[in-house]
Parts: C-alpha cells; structure tokens; sequence
C-alpha cells in the first residue's frame, strides 16, 4: 500500500511540475510582479512585517517576488522560498542572483511535504496556491505548514474563489479546487481574513498557539463545511434536466467554460445563465425579494421609472402594476419588451425619468462599472437599488464578482447620493433609497 501511494504522489508531482514549468515559461503575467496578489498583500503590511525576526518561507514562491521583497534591509528576515515548478525556482534563482545567500535559500520540493525542521519559521506564506491543488493537497499543505511553523509565528495565506482564466496542458482548469470565502475560513479557521470583492480573493492571516498543543489549523474531518463547492451547489427551483448523450456531454465538455471575471464575457454568460435557469432571476418563484418589496418603497419611487439591469423584466412588471411608467434595460434581451445596453457606459435620454431602479445587479459588476452605473443613476432625482453581498453559487458560476461588506458600501454610495434609507432585507441583502447630490446635474 506505502509504494502504491508514493507512485501515486511522485505521479502527482510530475503532473504539477509539467503545468508550472510551462505556465511559467510561456505566460508573462507570471513573471511580473504587478500580477501578484500575493506581492502586492506583503508590500501593503510592510510596516506591520518590519516587526518580525527570523526566517520566513514562501510557499509556491514562483519567480520570487515576495523572497526578493523581504530580503530588503529595511526587514530583519532571512527569506527562503520553495516550489514545485523546476522552472519557476531557476527564474527566481536568476532574478535574485545578485543577492548573497538567497539562492541556496530556494529550493523545488518533490510534494506538499517541506524538507525543513519542525517550528523552523517566524513567517510562513503561501499566495495564490492552495486553490491550485486537490483537496487532500490543500490539507497536506496546511499541515506542513503548521509543522514548520514555530509557536507564536504568523502565517499569510490567500486563494482565489473563482475559476482562472486558463486551461492548464491537460484540459483541466488550473484552479482545481474553487471555494466561497466562507470555506476557506472555515478551513483554517484565521485570525483575519479580508476578502477582495473584484478579484474574488480572500487573504487569511493566523498566528500559531503560543503553546504549541493545537495544530494550526484544523484537522480536515473537523471542518464544517458551509458552501459546497462551486459546481456542487444544489440548483434551487431548477427543473431535472434530460438525461444527455454521452455525445452531447464529450461537446460540452471540449468547450472552455465562460470566465465571469471578463466583462467581455458577461453578455454570453448571463445569456447561458438565463436559458439554463429559468428560475434566475424570477421574482415570481420568491428569489428577489426587492422585486416583492417595492409595495413597501413605492412612496419614494416617481415615475417615469427606469429598471437598470431590469433582467426578466419583473421590477418593471410590478412596477407598471402600481401605476408606474417603467422601462427597463440590460445587456441582454430576456424580455421582449426592455431595451439592450451597457448600464455602465453612459445612457441616452436619461432625462426622461424621474427614478431609477437596480435590483440585485450592483454586486455583479466590477468596481469601475459601479462607478459607470452610479454615474447614470445620478443624472435622475431618486434612485432605489438593492444589493446582496453573499456567494452565488446556485449556477455553477459566482457571479456576485463585488462582495463589499456593507460598511464599505454604505461608504462608497455616501460617496455618489444621498441617503435617504438603508434598509436590511436579510443578513446578506440591504435596500438603498437614495436621492441625487444638491447641486449635480
């Protein structure tokens, strides 16, 4: 059984090391710097790093940005960084080669296993690698991690929670395993933790027990799960699909899935999503309740209205059942009756209304779309729109790409309006009633 396993990790290895070696060889993004969200997590704690002493360890250090980063004097560190990619350690190796001693300092690892001493580190960190690896992986790593790790010594960890844009040379994508933030808590239970709406990235920081008696993090058969993964997640109100050709699943399966972390995408995906999902978006099966509650909040709305990311078009709908003048407009037509367009670029005859609506679109649209929507929205005396900042994973997408904590977006949209309500529909989900800026036009 033992050589079994170790054929099958020593296979595992081999596969690994042939995707990164030729990631890292062929993709520019890999080699710089500004791509690195982890680079970027130590650069903005410098000043909190300053205080360490001691060696530091860099999981999956890639080219060896943050190796090279806190070898800097202003740090009183001895960085070492290990990898799995033969190819990624010799760029690092030529990259950091005019500083002493850091080359012994970087080594290629056969698997998730560290070849150093117990309690041998004051820092561990490892960006943007976990959600590269299989679930087993993950936990062997976190293990190691807790091992070399000494009490009191701090790790910096952060993964990704969405799909990656590339298709690694055996067809798979290369983030293996895609999680919602809440199961990356869960899994190692941090100290902090902060999640980037955009990028869809949450950084975790944990200190180990001073005491030593307590791993790190907690054992896999502890964990409890509260998301399931992406593509797991049950399909709530969606009717059982046809059994399908083993033809139609080899076609399907041959095509790349649509990235939602390209706007350019987003057209093609909600298309999917809606004629996949006839339950997406329906108000009428009790999915948008800031659909349901606008009897609750029509004394702020005037007509004529105008429903932006108007979707199936129920907002409208309801809206013209309270007497309202409404239209609506999305980037796609779901319902015959709305207009197509980009509700983040600027809207013509914007003037003729008087309120605008947007239910449960904000969260789906990058920062810089915001921006573009608030933008329109302003150009109209009242505005009313809802957000919800939890995962959405019923499709087998994330499509909430902005999930501000509502701190934040009560401080971006003080920014663009005034506030006239905020209310709470639910724990994830909050209505704005919002009127334009004395003064804007």
């Amino acid at each position: 059984m033992t050589s079994a396993v170790t054929e099958m990790t020593k296979s595992t290895t081999t596969h690994y090391r042939a995707i990164y070696d030729e990631v890292i060889a062929n993709e520019p993004r890999y080699n710089q710097a500004e791509n690195s969200p982890g680079f970027q997590v130590v650069v903005r704690n410098s000043e909190s790093l300053k205080m360490l002493l001691g060696r530091t360890l860099d999981v999956g250090c890639g080219v060896g940005f943050v190796v090279g980063h806190l070898t800097n004097p202003m740090y009183q560190l001895h960085p070492f960084g290990v990898d799995i990619s033969d190819e990624a350690i010799k760029r690092a190796r030529q990259r950091l080669s005019f500083i002493p001693h850091v080359n012994a300092r970087l080594q290629v690892i056969e698997d998730q296993t560290l070849p150093f001493e117990d309690d041998f580190f004051s820092l561990v960190t490892c960006f943007d690698v976990l959600e590269h690896l299989d679930l087993d992986e993950i936990d062997a790593t976190l293990a190691e991690i807790s091992r070399v790790l000494r009490p009191s010594g701090l790790f910096i960890g952060s993964a990704s929670c969405r799909k990656a844009g590339m298709i690694d040379k055996f067809g798979d994508n290369l983030h293996r395993t895609v999680r919602s933030p809440d199961w990356w808590i869960e899994r190692t239970q941090p100290d902090r933790a902060e999640y980037e709406g955009t990028e869809m990235q949450i950084t975790m920081w944990k200190r180990k027990d001073v005491e030593g008696a307590e791993p790190l993090f907690p054992a896999a058969d502890e964990v409890k799960t509260l998301f399931s993964p992406v593509a797991d997640q049950p399909k709530r109100n969606d009717p059982p699909k046809p059994e399908t050709s083993a033809q139609a699943i080899d076609s399907k399966a041959s095509q790349p899935p649509v990235d939602v972390t390209d706007p350019h995408n987003s057209a093609q995906l909600y298309q999917e999503i809606y004629e996949q999902h006839q339950w997406y978006g329906n108000a009428h099966e009790d999915r948008c309740p800031g659909v349901r509650l606008i009897p609750e909040y029509q004394e702020w709305i005037q007509s004529r209205v105008l429903d932006l990311g108007c979707g199936r078009g129920h907002t409208v709908e309801k809206l013209r059942e309270l007497g309202f003048e409404a239209d609506g407009i999305d980037q796609i037509q779901i319902h015959p009756d709305m207009q197509v367009g980009d509700i983040s670029k600027p809207l013509n005859d914007m003037e003729r209304y008087n309120s605008v609506t947007c239910i449960d679109c904000i969260e789906h649209l990058y920062e810089e779309q915001v921006i573009g929507l608030f933008d329109n929205m302003k150009r109209v005396e009242r505005q009313a729109f809802s957000i919800h900042n939890g995962p959405s994973n019923d499709t087998g997408q994330e499509l909430h790409v902005n999930r501000l904590d509502f701190t934040e977006w009560h401080r971006l949209i003080s920014q663009h309006f005034d506030i006239a309500a905020a209310l709470k529909i639910h724990d994830q989900q909050m209505l704005y009633l919002t009127k334009r800026k004395a003064g804007e036009v």
